[in-house]
């Protein structure tokens, strides 16, 4: 089986699927950036659906406590 028919397979298996299919080499540097937004994308369009728990704001609450310093930093 040679390069071509392997990614007509594995393109019509990413079509049933339902998942975005793109041939990449690092190597080369081909496509590396397109999947990883076209990744970035559908992953956020999915958890864009998913039902939450809680109605977050889309912020992180830090919480912290002061750290006691000794005078001999190193002692």
């Amino acid at each position: 089986m040679n390069i071509q028919s392997l990614s007509i397979k594995l393109s019509a298996f990413a079509d049933e699927l339902g998942i975005p299919f793109l041939e990449t080499s690092a190597k080369d540097s081909i496509n590396v950036e397109q999947a990883f937004l076209t990744m970035a994308a559908e992953i956020k369009k999915k958890m864009g659906s998913q039902p939450t728990g809680n109605k977050s704001s889309g912020s992180v609450e830090m919480k912290s406590q002061p750290i006691q310093q000794n005078s001999n930093c190193c002692g």
